[in-house]
């Protein structure tokens, strides 16, 4: 879509932050710039509890977001063990729904066996999967450009990939950002002045604007092509939460692995993030779930963002 005028307006007067010297603030400035394009969720008044696995007798299954609920860094959060089996328990079925892009869900599930969850291949779904199904439908002779150097390719006849195909930037019909691990302000740059003299759609596998690490955040995707919209204002397609089609994914995928039926509200999404997981999740009809203590909001600051953004979950909750 092509960033409408009330987004444009919102994106001039947005002052984004150095890459490097991302915070919790200027993530969520960045979100709220963005919020005509989101889906609307809808009013509910939070309940409060102290650990996720008082809510398993709420619900008849879990969708949980990978960063910030099952790992921070490069390892699991200490008690998503004890979540998985309190669920298997209780016959909760759990899937997750990351919007981590860069190597697609088969990466993500690898590393979670290799943690010893107990999840199989199929519960575990990426917004690349909701790429990848929107580009089968597109036209076959478009040459699509990743930006991403380290990312696994797509797979397409079709498709070149930057820092290794010549011409790059000439050859690509439209680009695909899947994940930015070694992009940096002077390939943006690169990008920017490409699409001036041309201008093509941006498909985000990873609405992301940022991401927790050890010292402050990461720029994501997001904050990528939410600076290509506002330097540039070329038209961007996003792919993963919050929007619609990932979740409609992961619901599917939720009833085809278990042959059930579910009622959404019934259904609770577990996410560290406002305006991924929990505008995503209710705008779908889901519950939705802030985990505090891990991701976005592990240095406080949750309760004063869900009043200044007026986003609320169904439950916010402490930890695991």
């Amino acid at each position: 879509m092509m960033p409408d005028n009330e987004v444009m307006l919102n994106l001039q007067k947005l002052n984004l932050p150095d890459p490097l010297a991302m915070r919790l603030v200027d993530t969520i400035t960045i979100y709220e710039s963005m919020r005509p394009m989101m889906p609307v969720p809808r009013n509910v008044s939070p309940k409060h509890l102290l650990r996720l696995v008082d809510i398993i007798p709420e619900v008849d299954a879990l969708i949980l977001d990978g960063y910030g609920v099952i790992n921070v860094g490069s390892g699991p959060i200490t008690g998503i063990g004890e979540l998985f089996d309190c669920a298997a328990n209780r016959n909760v079925p759990i899937i997750v729904l990351t919007n981590g892009a860069s190597f697609g869900a088969e990466v993500a599930w690898q590393k979670y066996r290799k943690w010893g969850l107990p999840i199989a291949r199929d519960h575990v779904v990426s917004s690349r999967d909701a790429l990848e199904a929107a580009l089968k439908s597109r036209s076959p002779g478009l040459i699509y450009g990743s930006l991403s150097g380290t990312s696994a390719p797509l797979g397409y006849s079709n498709e070149v990939h930057y820092n290794s195909d010549v011409g790059f930037f000439e050859k690509a019909d439209e680009f695909v950002f899947l994940g930015t691990i070694d992009w940096d302000s002077d390939d943006q740059d690169r990008l920017e002045e490409a699409l001036r003299q041309r201008k093509r759609r941006i498909h985000v596998a990873n609405p992301d604007v940022a991401s927790p690490q050890a010292s402050g955040f990461s720029a994501e995707p997001g904050y990528w092509a939410v600076r290509a919209m506002k330097n540039v204002g070329v038209p961007v397609s996003w792919y993963g939460k919050p929007y619609n089609t990932s979740f409609k994914i992961a619901f599917s995928r939720l009833e085809a692995v278990t042959g059930q039926r579910f009622k959404k509200s019934r259904v609770a999404m577990v996410g560290d993030s406002l305006h991924t997981d929990v505008i995503g999740a209710s705008a779908f009809g889901l519950s939705s779930v802030l985990l505090t203590e891990y991701g976005l909001f592990r240095d406080g600051g949750a309760s004063q963002m869900i009043d200044a953004c007026g986003i609320y979950p169904n439950w916010i909750i402490d930890r695991l």
